[in-house]
C-alpha cells in the first residue's frame, strides 16, 4: 500500500490525559487507556507516535490491539540525559514496549546505536538526518552583515540541557576579548515545566551586565538568523537540531557540540566548528577561530552549509525515506 496516496485530511483528537512531566502510575495509566479506547474506535491502518509517551503507550495500546505502528524517537532528552530514577523507568519502559512497536525511526546514528545496544531488537530501528528543513521557507538573499559587529546568536529554549550556561559563560570572555566588536544575541523562552530551565532572574542578570541581548520568543526566527554571523547550539545532546538546520539553511555559518544528532550537522571547519560539550573554554575557542576568518570565508562557510541543507538535511528527501520506511522498502 502506498500510504502517502491514502493521506486526503487531517482530524485533530486532543488527549486529556496525556501530561508531559507526570512521572504517576495513574496519570500515565489513563494516558495508555485513552489512546487505546481511541485506537480501538478508529480502527487506523498504521499509527506514526512521536515523543516518549507516546511511544510508549501509545505502541503498547497499538500492539495489544493488533495495530501496525512505528515509534519516531525525535531525541532522547532530560529522561536520558540526566541519570537517575527518571532514566531507569523510561528505559525500562522502552525495553517492554519494544514487542508491541513495529519499527523504530531515529534522527540520527548515536540513538540508533544506543537504542539496539540497550532497549530494542537488534534487528529494529533506522536512521533519517532528523524531521529536514524547508530550503526554500529558509533561504536568505541577503549576504552575512558585513560591515558593523559579528553576531553569535543563541537560538532554543533556555534549558541547561541546551547548553545556555555555557553560552552566557563563554558570550562574557568572548565580549571581554573583542569588546564592541561583536554581540551576542539570545533568542527563546524560559520553559518553567522543565527541570532544566534557568531562572529569569538569573538571565536578567547577564542582560542587565551587558553580556548579551535578549530577544524572547520569536515564532520565526528567519530575520535574526540573516542578522547574525553564527549560530551557536551547545547543546548537551539532540534529536536533530532544527536550530542549526535552519541556520545552514540561511547559509549562516554554525558551532555546536560534539554530541548526538549535532556532530552530524558539522563538517569541522567547512560549515562550522564543534566543541567540547558542557565546556565554555572550548566554546571560546571556537569563537576566536571563527573571530580569525576573513569576511570571505566565513560567507563560503555558510555557503557550505547551504549546501549541506539541500543535499542531506532538506525536508523533501527526509520525507521521503519515512515514506519509504511507513512501506517497508527502504534500507539504510
Amino acid at each position: 500500500m502506498h500510504y502517502r496516496d491514502q493521506f486526503k485530511a487531517v482530524d485533530h483528537i486532543h488527549l486529556k490525559a496525556l501530561q508531559r512531566d507526570s512521572i504517576s502510575p495513574w496519570s500515565n495509566w489513563k494516558t495508555y487507556k485513552e489512546l487505546k479506547d481511541h485506537y480501538a474506535r478508529l480502527k487506523p491502518d498504521l499509527i506514526l507516535h512521536y515523543t516518549s509517551k507516546p511511544n510508549i503507550f501509545g505502541g503498547i495500546a497499538a500492539g495489544k490491539l493488533g495495530i501496525r505502528n512505528i515509534a519516531a524517537v525525535t531525541g532522547l532528552g532530560y529522561a536520558f540525559i540526566h541519570n537517575g530514577l527518571l532514566s531507569k523507568l523510561t528505559k525500562a519502559m522502552f525495553r517492554y514496549a519494544d514487542r508491541y512497536i513495529d519499527q523504530f525511526i531515529f534522527e540520527n546514528e548515536d540513538d540508533l546505536a544506543l537504542f539496539r545496544s540497550e532497549l530494542i531488537a537488534k534487528d529494529k530501528g533506522m536512521s533519517v538526518k532528523g524531521c529536514g528543513v524547508d530550503t526554500t521557507h529558509y533561504t536568505s538573499s541577503k549576504p552575512m552583515p558585513q560591515i558593523g559587529k559579528v553576531v553569535f546568536t543563541f537560538i532554543g529554549r533556555l534549558l541547561t540541557d541546551k547548553g545556555i550556561m555555557e553560552f552566557l559563560k563563554a558570550a562574557r570572555l568572548a565580549k571581554q576579548a573583542y569588546g564592541p566588536s561583536i554581540e551576542c544575541w539570545i533568542v527563546g523562552e524560559v520553559d518553567k515545566q522543565n527541570p532544566a530551565s534557568i531562572q529569569y532572574d538569573n538571565l536578567l542578570q547577564w542582560i542587565d551586565d551587558g553580556v548579551v541581548k535578549y530577544l524572547g520568543f520569536q515564532e520565526d526566527v528567519r530575520e535574526t538568523i540573516e542578522a547574525s554571523s553564527c549560530v551557536v547550539l551547545p547543546s548537551y545532546r539532540e534529536g536533530m537540531p532544527r536550530t542549526i538546520l535552519e541556520a545552514l539553511a540561511m547559509a549562516r555559518p554554525v558551532i555546536t557540540t560534539k554530541v548526538a544528532g549535532c556532530r552530524e550537522t558539522v563538517i569541522e571547519g567547512q560549515n562550522g566548528f564543534l566543541v567540547e560539550v558542557r565546556s565554555s573554554a572550548s566554546l571560546v575557542e571556537a569563537i576566536h577561530n571563527f573571530m580569525s576568518l576573513s569576511y570571505q570565508e566565513k560567507v563560503e562557510m555558510g555557503q557550505k552549509g547551504r549546501h549541506l541543507a539541500e543535499t542531506v538535511f532538506d525536508s523533501k528527501r527526509i520525507a521521503q525515506n519515512i515514506y519509504l520506511i511507513i512501506e517497508g522498502t527502504l534500507e539504510i
